[in-house]
């Protein structure tokens, strides 16, 4: 699979260099619902990554890592229906 390094570093510093530019709140970048998906798609990557390899270390059976999985998935729902409103489950609001 491809890291997308390259394209995540560029992103990155462009948008930190924005921020650390902006006055008042120009620095608001108005994503759409389809914009703030494709960033969640991202997180959830990386995010599903770096708990695979804690998962690894920590010698999880594959139960228990499809269990941990779940539960993350679950988290983050709930963690972005809090704080947007959104529910990532329906797909409709992201077309």
């Amino acid at each position: 699979m491809r890291s997308y390094k390259n394209e995540l570093e560029a992103i990155a510093n462009d948008l930190l260099t924005q921020n650390a530019a902006a006055k008042g709140n120009e620095n608001k970048p108005n994503y759409s619902n389809r914009d703030f998906m494709n960033a969640t798609i991202i997180f959830q990557t990386a995010l599903m990554d770096k708990m695979y390899d804690l998962q690894d270390f920590e010698g999880m059976s594959i139960d228990d890592r499809m269990e941990m999985a779940e539960s993350c998935g679950l988290a983050l729902r709930k963690f972005i229906h809090t704080y947007t409103g959104l529910d990532i489950h329906k797909v409709e609001d992201f077309l």
